[in-house]
């Protein structure tokens, strides 16, 4: 009978085999590894624990850093506010309260403006690609970085959902239709929607539904069409705003500068691969369910696909780049270099 192979043997065949293969060569390795103590963490999350990607991508991402470490790195993840507030979780990882998150970076671009940039802007990057890029070959990661460990955080790697879709209570088309539009928004986005004449309003994920129920918002934006819906949006909303605001939209993981430090090197690579992986697995959760969700919303006529003229998602772009160089202005040590080699990347793109 052929042994069934599980997904942990095959991660810890893969990313923990080459540390096993360095042992064979190096047998003070393998002595090094079975001696080592256990290492224990808490990580927290924004995200409610009811949605599909909170255990496909976050507790996912738990599970395969203690497969892979072969038990010698654990990390517990925790919910929505079940340490701090969303908030605060940025103060909390510098100073030791959490030892790591899988979160939101616009909750602190008021404390480190530059964490905008890890977001992502509106109407920037159209692929993962362009947004891999932007990281890794033009060097922006380490921007992130520097300005993190400032702090007390370690910047480990983005988390890309597939975008920013706009669930909305009236129909967008134009640009003027967001004059007086109450949208609850967050971080950089939230700067170009007043441009574009909204109100940007803020509340915490628990109690949107309720504000797009009883109209003390018009409309709302969670990550992309997929992440939205399980949050029950498509239920208090008409209308879906296309094209998405963005075509990709970042989380992150971070985990507490001292913490990291005391990681032996073969784990840090654990932990930053893993976390590119959790990247794949919401892009992968949130691509594949876009289509599912939106297939459905127009069978069931649930409501209305609107988009946006070209005019206005040029006008919106330019905004967004507005507000990017008034960041940079604000932030010239970080923002200003991370939103030049943004700007580079749409202007070889031809967006700009």
């Amino acid at each position: 009978m052929s042994e069934k192979i599980s997904r942990r043997k095959m991660l810890k065949g893969g990313i923990a085999g080459a540390a096993a293969g360095a042992a064979l060569t190096f047998p003070g390795v393998a002595k090094a590894r079975s001696s080592r103590k256990k290492i224990k963490w808490r990580m927290q999350t924004h995200w409610p624990t009811g949605v599909g990607y909170y255990q496909d991508v976050y507790v996912r991402f738990c599970e395969n850093v203690k497969a892979a470490t072969d038990g010698d790195l654990d990390i517990t993840p925790l919910p929505s506010g079940a340490v701090v507030p969303s908030k605060d979780v940025f103060q909390a990882v510098g100073r030791g309260m959490l030892d790591c998150a899988m979160i939101w970076p616009a909750y602190w671009i008021g404390q480190v403006p530059v964490a905008g940039h890890i977001n992502g802007q509106l109407y920037s990057w159209e692929s993962a690609a362009e947004m891999y890029g932007y990281f890794y070959d033009m060097g922006a990661i380490e921007v992130f970085r520097e300005a993190y460990a400032e702090r007390g955080v370690h910047f480990v790697a983005p988390v890309p959902c597939t975008g920013i879709a706009l669930y909305s209570k009236k129909p967008i088309r134009k640009i003027d239709d967001f004059k007086g539009f109450k949208v609850r928004s967050t971080g950089i986005a939230a700067q170009v929607f007043e441009k574009a004449g909204a109100t940007p309003v803020f509340f915490p994920g628990e109690e949107l539904y309720q504000a797009l129920q009883t109209g003390v918002c018009d409309g709302a934006h969670w990550g992309t069409v997929s992440t939205a819906w399980d949050m029950k949006f498509q239920e208090v909303t008409d209308y879906i705003v296309m094209p998405y605001l963005a075509e990709i939209n970042n989380g992150e993981v971070m985990v507490s500068q001292k913490k990291w430090n005391e990681l032996p090197d073969d784990m840090k690579v654990i932990v930053e691969q893993c976390a590119r992986t959790a990247g794949l697995d919401f892009l992968r959760w949130s691509g594949y369910n876009d289509v599912v969700y939106i297939n459905e919303f127009q069978k069931k006529k649930m409501g209305e696909l609107t988009y946006m003229d070209e005019d206005s998602v040029a006008q919106m772009r330019k905004y967004s780049i507005e507000v990017v160089d008034e960041y940079s202005k604000r932030d010239p040590k970080y923002s200003k270099k991370a939103g030049e080699m943004l700007k580079d990347l749409l202007k070889m793109a031809g967006r700009i």
